[in-house]
């Protein structure tokens, strides 16, 4: 089974849940970047009024990478100097009240990061996944040229690409991107987000070749490994979809690739985009069924986590990639390995719900069932809105691994009764899937 297969089945037991967390992200004074949390309507307003445009973190609390810049990255004293050419908005995609902003800005990749022309509510600049310090600044200073330009500039057909991927016009958006990034010179600094970009359009139109293709082709032209790690993450997804003989080849050098890149200094690669990157070439062992190699590399991995944990400056930034964790353990069939490590994110952090969520799984696969209940049960009580379904589908789970499938059952129905009564809220339709195939599961396991 793929590793970002499992990656989404793991988050179906903690994503998409409203949490407390965004109270805890730094001061104004602490970060230097007044962020509004989660009001667009105050936002654009204010936005408006200063003739500014809007910077928009679109994060949720499940997201490693998400927490990590937040912890890391944002914080900066590099971005204070940025604070006022912008008015900042943080809008956790999970928490009840943001429908209507994502009903308008529709988000599929965490972190996503968009600059919004507040006069006509447009995107002029979008990046999707975690970036580094040096690469948000390059883009908030090429969001603010595209903002101040003529519409006849390259930039505008950017945005223009970016606005038809947000609508889901992704064969469109292919053919804009494509159209930009051929214009680019090597060296530009919106060609490692526009490649990116490219490449999530394709995949989403069904066009994992070319994506794999040009994944190929656009790395020797990055010279930045932070550039190229984003690239590299989507691109073999690509190329893992494809089961032709030169996807094998493709497969094998950007294997390669990603090992090289995995080698470079701490400094040139944040600790998100290097975990994501191990995650890669750990899905690439796999393809080749090399169970052996799979888990030198996923102890690799582990490894990684463990130091990056010791050398964190806060909580915030050590559990930051606790799902990383969870992921690497069940790929060494270890997951007593990691619950230390859990048990103290949750300790540290007693408002969140993520640290019991992950634990419920982890006490489950190690046959402590009394405990796994007792975490989702705290996970529960911590989680609101439509976070809740997921973590009371893993509940059912544990129920059912207790030898209780009527009460897991029950638990289920209610559930799906409850997402009826809200069919057109954002994410519903897959929330109804998760439940009800969990469902299914539970019906089966019960005759």
């Amino acid at each position: 089974m793929r590793l970002r297969h499992v990656a989404w089945l793991l988050l179906a037991l903690w994503g998409c849940g409203a949490s407390t967390t965004a109270a805890h992200r730094p001061t104004t004074a602490e970060s230097g970047l007044p962020f509004v949390e989660d009001d667009y309507a105050a936002a654009l307003r204010e936005a408006r009024e200063k003739r500014l445009p809007l910077f928009v973190e679109a994060w949720a609390p499940w997201c490693q990478s998400c927490r990590a810049m937040r912890a890391t990255v944002l914080p900066d004293p590099a971005l204070r100097p940025q604070a006022e050419h912008f008015v900042w908005l943080a809008i956790d995609t999970d928490k009840p009240g943001n429908e209507d902003f994502l009903r308008r800005f529709p988000i599929d990749t965490w972190p996503t990061m968009l600059v919004v022309d507040p006069e006509q509510e447009r995107v002029v600049a979008r990046s999707l996944g975690a970036m580094s310090v040096p690469q948000l600044l390059g883009f908030l200073e090429q969001s603010r040229r595209t903002y101040q330009q003529d519409p006849r500039e390259l930039a505008e057909v950017l945005a223009r690409a970016d606005s038809l991927a947000l609508a889901g016009d992704h064969p469109a958006a292919a053919m804009a991107y494509q159209q930009t990034l051929a214009r680019l010179p090597q060296d530009a600094p919106l060609r490692a987000v526009t490649a990116v970009s490219l490449l999530k359009s394709l995949t989403t139109a069904g066009a994992s070749e070319e994506c794999a293709r040009l994944t190929v082709q656009e790395l020797p032209l990055l010279s930045r490994v932070d550039d190229r790690a984003k690239l590299l993450y989507v691109g073999i997804g690509c190329a893992l979809d494809l089961k032709t003989e030169e996807a094998v080849s493709m497969r094998a050098k950007l294997e390669e690739e990603s090992l090289r890149d995995l080698k470079a200094p701490a400094d040139a690669l944040v600790a998100p985009l290097r975990s994501s990157l191990y995650e890669a070439s750990i899905e690439l062992r796999m393809a080749t069924d090399d169970e052996a190699g799979t888990k030198a590399r996923a102890e690799e991995w582990l490894a990684f986590l463990d130091e990056h944990a010791r050398n964190a400056r806060s909580a915030e930034e050590r559990s930051a990639l606790d799902n990383h964790r969870v992921y690497a353990a069940f790929i060494l069939d270890a997951p007593d390995r990691v619950i230390p490590a859990l048990e103290q994110s949750e300790r540290a952090l007693p408002w969140d719900y993520t640290p019991p969520a992950r634990l419920a799984q982890l006490y489950q696969a190690s046959g402590q069932l009394d405990r796994a209940l007792e975490a989702s049960q705290r996970a529960l009580a911590r989680v609101s809105g439509a976070g809740r379904f997921p973590v009371l589908a893993t509940h059912a789970r544990i129920l059912v691994a207790r030898g209780e499938p009527a009460k897991a059952e029950q638990v289920l129905t209610e559930a799906l009764k409850e997402l009826e009564r809200t069919p057109d809220a954002p994410g519903v339709a897959n929330r109804q899937r998760m439940l009800q195939a969990t469902l299914a599961q539970v019906r089966a396991q019960a005759k």
